[in-house]
């Protein structure tokens, strides 16, 4: 199975390999049998972005059906890169298909640093936005990781935050970088089995490969349930006959290193997953434009897939973009964002975060934390469910005065059993002498 970034000829659409388990929905869904053998199935991307904006769309509504606002989403586009602008207009797009309000804030190139940091402040205190995007790359004199990490976390859609990045390793609910989500949901949906396989990521950036990795290899039984599988993780550095190795002994292989055609036909073993989510522009010597490809050989694992039971799978990079393009934007693509919502918690469970607002995890089925002015001062934490919230200082000023009172009940006791005892002695002094006995 091969999923990436197909030719222009071959968009919006993927595959599933016929010879593995899992994905029993997938397939009632479709309205067809499993395919049995090596036959090769195309599967539509199309239809698969279109359930997953209507789940989208469904969450929003719930949402708002508890009282809740509408989410709104503020884009911050620095500069006039044209790729930079499709992407933002795909966005809104998007936002507004399924529900969600949207903006953009559009600056120049020139803005300092301090600028747009003083504007996603203002940003992460205004209470009507929901989410806050700032479009990358950014210009060369503004640091995209102090930028990244000056949004408030649960505002953080992209998820780059080092809080976001730190609670994924850490197998926590966090919002997920928009390619490790897509890639996971991916997995997901088609039923490709992770648990006991071996999986070669080949990428290591910190938005795309070590995300897609900390899914795959964590374990399923966790806060943040993962993939239990065993990851193996190569870069663009990696000798190629070593990445051959890794790759033709691999059960799924994700593709995420920037490089055209890294990955080939020989490189592959019979029944594989592959996985392509690179990018990379290239000259088109018919065309004599610009076009989008991959990291795998995408013509070549076509047609090695009609004699193997390698099937291929070409689920475009802009799966939730499912309208119709314009020939200006069909050479621009990019990863699918997926939005988890929350709803609000029971009435009982109100009392489970300390300097945090509960929120009911749809996924999880179970109540979370969402802390308070963007993680200042101390954390929020969570409580049993049969617990209440307090801040530090009170538990322990509590525990105190409870120790205190305890040791007080206990002396007084001791006090009034001797005083009882020795009222009944003539004599202190018989005591010492053995004559009367306590």
């Amino acid at each position: 199975m091969v999923v990436g970034t197909p030719p222009p000829s071959k968009r919006m659409f993927a595959c599933y390999s016929a010879g593995q388990r899992g994905g029993q929905d997938f397939w009632k869904a479709k309205g067809t049998e499993r395919p049995k053998g090596d036959e090769a199935t195309i599967i539509s991307g199309t239809k698969l972005a279109k359930q997953v904006l209507k789940e989208v769309q469904r969450d929003v509504e719930s949402w708002i059906s508890f009282g809740n606002k509408r989410p709104h989403l503020t884009v911050i586009l620095v500069g006039d890169n044209p790729a930079s602008h499709i992407y933002v207009r795909n966005k809104i797009k998007a936002a507004a298909s399924v529900g969600i309000s949207s903006e953009i804030i559009l600056r120049p190139k020139d803005i300092s640093q301090e600028e747009l940091l003083d504007m996603i402040v203002k940003i992460n205190k205004d209470s009507t936005v929901s989410g806050l995007l700032v479009q990358l790359p950014l210009p060369d004199h503004i640091d995209e990781r102090t930028v990244c990490n000056a949004i408030t976390p649960e505002k953080d859609v992209d998820g780059f935050h080092i809080i976001n990045i730190g609670r994924l390793c850490l197998d926590q609910p966090s919002i997920i970088p928009a390619t490790a989500a897509a890639v996971w949901e991916i997995i997901k949906r088609t039923g490709i089995q992770t648990f006991g396989k071996n999986v070669v990521v080949a990428g290591r950036s910190k938005n795309v490969g070590m995300p897609i990795s900390m899914l795959l290899h964590s374990d399923g039984e966790h806060e943040r349930p993962g993939g239990d599988a065993t990851v193996t993780i190569t870069h663009r550095y990696t000798p190629k006959e070593q990445l051959k190795i890794h790759t033709q002994l691999a059960d799924i292989v994700v593709v995420a290193a920037g490089i055209p055609k890294l990955i080939t036909t020989d490189m592959v073993k019979e029944g594989a997953a592959v996985i392509d989510v690179g990018i990379n522009h290239i000259h088109d010597p018919l065309t004599g434009k610009t076009k989008l490809v991959g990291d795998v050989d995408f013509e070549a694992m076509g047609a090695l897939s009609e004699e193997s039971a390698i099937t291929i799978s070409s689920l475009s990079t802009e799966l939730w973009n499912n309208w119709t393009k314009t020939s200006t934007e069909v050479d621009y693509t990019e990863q699918p964002r997926l939005l988890k919502l929350m709803q609000a918690c029971l009435e009982e469970h109100h009392s489970y975060c300390i300097n945090g607002l509960c929120a009911f995890h749809n996924e999880l089925r179970k109540p979370i934390c969402k802390c308070l002015a963007g993680y200042n001062g101390e954390r929020c934490e969570h409580l049993t469910l049969n617990s209440y919230a307090h801040n530090s200082y009170e538990r322990y000023i509590a525990v105190g005065i409870g120790i205190g009172i305890l040791t007080s009940g206990i002396l007084a006791i001791i006090y009034c059993y001797v005083r009882k005892r020795c009222r009944k002695l003539k004599s202190p002094y018989k005591v010492c002498l053995g004559e009367t006995a306590l």
